[in-house]
């Protein structure tokens, strides 16, 4: 009857509460994309399961509605069903709940659940084929296509008085380049008997020594810098997944009380665990610049100035 149950009301609220065994919840792990791996796990559903629980009295009148008991006898039926539960987990015989998983109990009295992963139904998406246009020119492989005409060479025409200018152009451009020349040749084998004196052994400071191994990491160093600057902005520009803490709490039972509170006034929470600790947030799928304004609104809409931000 008890396993009856957990699995009728268990998936009906997601809360589950069986006094003085435990307390069992569904909780939602969203889709998660790394960028450093670029791998994207899938959402899931997961029972979890504490041996901390409130009654509520849910269970007693679960069975009473279900025996058409009244209350009183449908506590005494409680305790029976219970009994007879914990007596099987103390053989050490699993305890199975098709669909959500199995309770084992240990020599030392301790509970273990070991749960099942509960399917979830993925979305679908839809892609828009991209239509290209099309080249009108043919560029089928084979296609011949005729050279370009080539554009024959106009010849000057020679006169005697073009040609007269020609030499005289000739002679006074073939002049003025030798005395260019003189003074250039001049500083070019100044600049040589330089170099080769500096050069010399014991005719000055020897030439520096290049350190190339170091020119090599400073290279090394430089490409580093700038692919740490590209995956930086890589990451800047790409939706990531933050959690605004709400609470955390050390008893997943008390984050689950806090999400139904909060569902009331129309709030989504997600609960996750990380530290030991179960805390309760608003799931963000936001830029990574754009995560202060979303965080000062979630402050101002449950006014408090204590809610971070967990990535």
């Amino acid at each position: 009857m008890l396993q009856l149950y957990i699995q009728e009301v268990l998936f009906k609220q997601r809360v589950c509460v069986v006094p003085q065994l435990g307390t069992f919840s569904v909780q939602h792990f969203p889709a998660h994309y790394n960028s450093q791996t670029q791998t994207l796990t899938p959402p899931r559903e997961q029972v979890m399961f504490t041996q901390q629980w409130q009654d509520d009295g849910s269970c007693v009148e679960w069975i009473a509605l279900k025996e058409n008991l009244v209350p009183a006898v449908a506590q005494r039926k409680f305790e029976k069903y219970l009994e007879e539960l914990k007596e099987g987990l103390k053989s050490g015989t699993p305890l199975v709940l098709p669909g959500i998983g199995q309770l084992q109990g240990d020599f030392a009295g301790n509970i273990h659940f070991h749960a099942e992963e509960l399917p979830v139904e993925k979305a679908s998406l839809d892609i828009t084929p991209i239509h290209r246009p099309e080249n009108k020119t043919d560029n089928k492989p084979g296609a011949y296509t005729p050279p370009p005409t080539p554009v024959p060479a106009i010849e000057p025409i020679m006169t005697e008085e073009v040609e007269d200018t020609l030499e005289a152009v000739t002679e006074e451009s073939g002049f003025k380049w030798w005395w260019a020349a003189i003074p250039i040749a001049a500083v070019i084998i100044g600049v040589g008997i330089w170099l080769y004196l500096s050069n010399t052994p014991g005719s000055g400071e020897a030439a520096p020594v290049v350190n190339t191994d170091s020119i090599a990491k400073q290279h090394v160093a430089d490409s580093l810098k700038q692919v740490a600057i590209a995956d930086s902005i890589a990451a800047a520009n790409t939706i990531q997944t933050y959690y605004a803490v709400i609470n955390p709490h050390k008893d997943s039972s008390e984050a689950v009380k806090e999400q139904k509170k909060q569902a009331k006034w129309g709030r989504t929470l997600v609960i996750y665990k990380r530290d030991s600790l179960f805390r309760t947030a608003v799931e963000l799928h936001v830029l990574p610049a754009d995560t202060t304004p979303h965080l000062d609104t979630i402050r101002r809409e449950f006014k408090r100035s204590d809610i971070y931000l967990e990535h």
